[in-house]
């Protein structure tokens, strides 16, 4: 069973750093990272590879269509694997032109112009756009027979009650101490640790995995 990882840098594992591990020696620096993130030590605890598609500043909008592209392309594999999903800030935004551009990383005129835009619109459609991205990927999910797991990471939106949903109305931000988080606001280690013994807990009262 594969645990396939969708989110922003809370799932990526920005911050994970070793000081044993020279930052140029990529591999060990992402398998570093890859390792002790929570979706790196929730597939070691229940036995499982892990596949973490993760992007820096993800946006829910774009989880969304990831998610939906991996289900679709990989339907027929639905017993293989399981879609986990830690929702983003919801004022987030991406748009797509064969790669995937966030709005917190825009880096050219489009994409100036198209923040831009963001920047004036409201929470409500915010809250619609991640409303809707999750609405998408619970059916698509469900549709196929996939396995889902979620959880916000960042941001106060509480959905719908999803019964694969942890913790729905909280996030793991505001779930863990100031000790549990690196000096850029990322969790630490520890934090994803402790984070992670929470969530596996809750998985096994369910019997979800």
């Amino acid at each position: 069973m594969i645990l396939v990882g969708f989110g922003c840098s809370f799932t990526y594992g920005s911050e994970l750093e070793s000081p044993d591990i020279d930052p140029n020696d990529r591999r060990a620096f992402n398998r570093h990272r890859e390792s002790h993130v929570w979706l790196g030590l929730l597939s070691k605890r229940f036995g499982y590879s892990f596949d973490n598609r993760a992007e820096p500043a993800n946006s829910n909008y774009a989880i969304a269509q990831q998610v939906t592209e991996y289900v679709r392309v990989n339907a027929e594999h639905y017993r293989e694997f399981v879609v986990c999903i830690a929702w983003s800030a919801h004022p987030r935004f991406s748009w797509y032109d064969n790669k995937w551009t966030h709005n917190g990383f825009a880096d050219n005129d489009w994409a100036l112009s198209a923040r831009e835009w963001l920047t004036r619109s409201t929470d409500a459609s915010h809250n619609m756009f991640t409303t809707n991205a999750k609405l998408i990927v619970n059916s698509v999910c469900a549709y196929h027979n996939v396995k889902l797991l979620q959880f916000n990471a960042l941001g106060d939106h509480k959905s719908e009650p999803y019964s694969n949903y942890f913790c729905n109305g909280t996030t793991m931000a505001d779930s863990l101490n100031p000790e549990h988080f690196a000096s850029g606001g990322h969790p630490n280690e520890l934090g994803h640790e402790v984070w992670t013994n929470n969530l596996a807990e809750w998985i096994t009262s369910k019997g979800l995995l």
